[in-house]
């Protein structure tokens, strides 16, 4: 699936563009499922059951979810810069940032307590909302971005292991950047 703002033509990528982005997804989903393994928090079945009347009955239990990209150390460096000059780096170093594999970098991991509406909102600059604001960085233009989102029995608790296991680049903001 290719993401556009609405209105905008879809851009066809090359055979070789979707094939590195779908490795990218699966690299990302496999290595959280791994790291999330034997740790007590379970993927589960995306559903729920509720008796009516019911104010705000819980469907889903939550997610979490990462965005990552291949970035060569050019554009490592970059991003980075780019992050600190905004002070929502979570690093201070190049050398502190280190691959899922190869030049897979975790860019974020989040957790959504209403199954997919999170991840939409760090793609754009939205108004009072915390997001990471992808397309507002430019060292990421270009670049296909994976994400995965994984339904789990403790989201809050997964988010805090694949940070620890991976640690992320970004940090969200509420102030509004300009492209």
């Amino acid at each position: 699936m290719v993401l556009r703002p609405l209105g905008k033509p879809l851009q066809r990528r090359s055979p070789d563009v979707h094939e590195n982005l779908m490795a990218a997804a699966q690299c990302l989903e496999a290595a959280m499922r791994r790291v999330l393994s034997g740790t007590g928090v379970e993927e589960v079945t995306a559903g729920g059951e509720f008796t009516l009347p019911a104010f705000r009955p819980t469907l889903f239990p939550g997610a979490v979810y990462g965005f990552a990209a291949n970035l060569s150390q050019a554009d490592l460096k970059a991003l980075i810069d780019e992050a600190r000059h905004r002070k929502l780096s979570r690093v201070s170093r190049l050398e502190d940032v280190h691959p899922i594999e190869g030049t897979l970098y975790p860019l974020y991991w989040g957790k959504d307590k209403h199954l997919g509406a999170r991840p939409y909102q760090h793609l754009n600059d939205p108004r009072k909302t915390g997001a990471i604001r992808l397309s507002t960085y430019k060292a990421l233009h270009g670049k296909p971005i994976a994400c995965v989102s994984l339904v789990v029995s403790d989201y809050a608790a997964a988010e805090r292991i694949l940070r620890t296991a991976y640690p992320d680049m970004l940090k969200t903001s509420t102030k509004r950047q300009s492209t």
